[in-house]
């Protein structure tokens, strides 16, 4: 279990710095031979299944608290808590066609994708967005702005709190009521 999760750190960790990194690079970075990690691991493709995974389960994990919130204090409470932890999904948008069709990862995204929209169509309904925005486009745009905060934050462009504020600002401002 121990080697396992210096696995996923290591693997993470990698494919932040090169999404081609192959097993021997990731191996190294985990302190392990080649050989202790294909036993954990059969291929490249299922190691990056198991990080997208964890990463997916670590976004419910750190959201859960904050269930009860809906709204702006809702999209406010979700850009702070994920905003952080940028590199610990960054490296999924260049590696994202390697787990898409994966039946578990797409019932997580699926599941995730549902909270999120139901959590706009509630916010559409009380006012806190535009009612002429579907949710639909809410859920995308929400999604490509936290893709870009990620991005700056990788780049050194931007602090994760700096990312954050354009986040909201962007999100907030551009689809509120």
């Amino acid at each position: 279990m121990r080697s396992q999760q210096a696995i996923i750190e290591a693997g993470i960790a990698t494919l932040l710095r090169n999404p081609a990194a192959g097993m021997s690079e990731i191996a190294d970075a985990a302190g392990i031979g080649r050989a202790t990690l294909y036993r954990h691991f059969v291929s490249r493709e299922a190691l990056i299944r198991k990080l997208a995974l964890v990463c997916m389960e670590e976004t419910e994990h750190a959201l859960a608290p904050h269930e009860h919130l809906r709204g702006r204090a809702a999209v406010e409470k979700i850009v702070d808590v994920l905003m952080p932890v940028a590199d610990r999904f960054r490296f999924l948008v260049s590696l994202w066609s390697l787990v898409e069709g994966d039946g578990e990862v797409e019932r997580i995204e699926a599941r995730m994708r549902a909270e999120l929209h139901a959590l706009f169509e509630e916010a559409i309904a009380d006012g806190t967005f535009s009612p002429d925005l579907p949710a639909s486009w809410l859920v995308a745009f929400f999604d490509s702005t936290l893709t870009a905060g990620w991005m700056m934050v990788g780049a050194g462009d931007a602090t994760s709190e700096e990312a954050a504020h354009y986040v909201k600002r962007s999100f907030l401002g551009g689809c509120a009521q």
